[in-house]
């Protein structure tokens, strides 16, 4: 077993009380938040105290977790994200979330359908849903004013934002690159959701175990032949892959040297602090001629580990309560970015107030709502969507420098298929 470091957060203990602990993957404002809320709810009541430790990025953490299921250093609760949700329910440690549900007829129809359908696995609510985000298209309206180029409608086409960008390039003669859109695997899943795609096989995975990936689509080529088509007309700014690449980006927005881009709606948050300009959100783009279908949500959601006593899973199953109150979500929304799970939330004064005054907030839920419940809009479920991502990364470095795209993304589709098979096979062998 490996031994990692983990930095626990202070917290109040009380000797009668039952301690659970709490890994997740939230650090510098996001984590203050989080503990804020943590010490709302250990004040809240007098049973259980929280004791919240941040276990680094979400692949480390869920690493650490594989390596410690069964001990007694497993966390009562983990964070984890939705890309390794197969992961998780492949290491058969969790409860699911919807024993306690049943339990207590909780009402799930306060938390946003587009949202717990992403966790639903075989008709179960695996875990319980927390920060949740899509992908929507940020735009700068200061610079769209000052060189007379027409804001873009809510639910914008291809070619409104490829107008747009060629038009921004042209008109400040270079100055400003119209868009970009980063090497980011998660963003062609979200283009291709947006047209009723799906990313796998059977369901995208949720039917029936994913045999073979679908990445050469026509949805995914439409996307990416659209993106070489803004490359070409010289309005695309290619900030290259990775951490670097996403910090890379922003601060080409907030320099106002890239005039639209297409990333998490978490980082909303960071635009209302950060932005010295007025800004505009929009609906993810779709091809023109079709219709919107919805994008798949993003973020992570909160397991409860299986060999617990029961007072600790019931101390677990309360915390998760109280994280999915309005007032909660509302606070969270506020503090970080990610939109509110419960629809309720919307209702809560400080959120309400925070929304009439920047309406962009209410963009990403309003695209929640808009989107339709679905295969592709759940997202894809099975075990090897890292390598799936890593694949139509290496693919969108190909079309951004001119590849033919079809060849691309045949080959990010096949290597994908390569992983998926390899995986299934240890899987059957192992269940043999």
């Amino acid at each position: 077993m490996f031994i990692f470091a983990l930095r626990p957060q202070p917290v109040q203990h009380h000797s009668s009380r039952t301690t659970i602990t709490f890994w997740h993957s939230m650090n510098g404002p996001n984590e203050k938040v989080l503990l804020a809320l943590i010490r709302r709810f250990n004040r809240s009541q007098t049973k259980y105290t929280v004791k919240p430790i941040y276990a680094g990025s979400y692949e480390l953490s869920v690493m650490k977790y594989a390596n410690t299921v069964g001990s007694n250093v497993a966390p009562d609760v983990i964070q984890s994200d939705q890309a390794n949700q197969a992961l998780m329910l492949d290491l058969k440690a969790t409860v699911p979330v919807q024993k306690f549900v049943d339990r207590d007829h909780y009402d799930l129809s306060q938390l946003y359908p587009g949202v717990t359908a992403a966790y639903r696995i075989k008709g179960s609510l695996a875990s319980m849903p927390f920060n949740s985000s899509s992908s929507v298209l940020y735009y700068n309206q200061d610079l769209f004013k000052k060189y007379a180029v027409p804001n873009l409608p809510l639910a914008p086409t291809y070619s409104d934002v490829t107008k747009a960008a060629v038009a921004l390039t042209k008109r400040s003669h270079g100055a400003v690159k119209g868009m970009t859109l980063q090497i980011y695997g998660w963003l062609p899943e979200e283009l291709a959701a947006n047209q009723n795609a799906v990313i796998v096989n059977h369901g995208n995975g949720r039917r029936s175990l994913a045999t073979a990936a679908t990445l050469d689509s026509p949805a995914m080529q439409a996307s990416m032949l659209w993106l070489q088509n803004v490359i070409k007309q010289g309005a695309f700014q290619n900030l290259g892959t990775g951490s670097a690449a996403a910090n890379n980006q922003n601060a080409a927005f907030l320099a106002q040297k890239v005039g639209l881009f297409m990333q998490s709606s978490a980082l909303l948050s960071q635009m209302q602090k950060s932005a010295k300009f007025k800004y505009g959100v929009v609906f993810t783009p779709h091809p023109d001629g079709t219709q919107a279908n919805g994008v798949a949500i993003g973020g992570a959601s909160l397991w409860i580990t299986k060999n617990k006593p029961a007072a600790v899973q019931e101390g677990a199953w309360q915390l998760l309560k109280f994280l999915m109150t309005p007032q909660a979500q509302a606070a969270w929304q506020l503090g970080t970015g990610y939109f509110t799970v419960n629809q309720r939330a919307s209702h809560e004064k400080t959120l309400a107030a925070a929304i009439r005054k920047q309406p962009a907030l209410a963009v990403p839920i309003a695209q929640l709502k808009q989107g339709h419940l679905n295969a592709a809009t759940a997202g894809a479920y099975f075990g090897n969507i890292q390598e799936e991502r890593r694949n139509i990364e290496i693919a969108m470095q190909q079309i951004y420098g001119g590849a033919d795209v079809q060849t691309a993304l045949r080959t990010a589709e096949t290597n994908t298929n390569a992983a998926i098979q390899k995986t299934n096979q240890v899987n059957r062998n192992q269940q043999q």
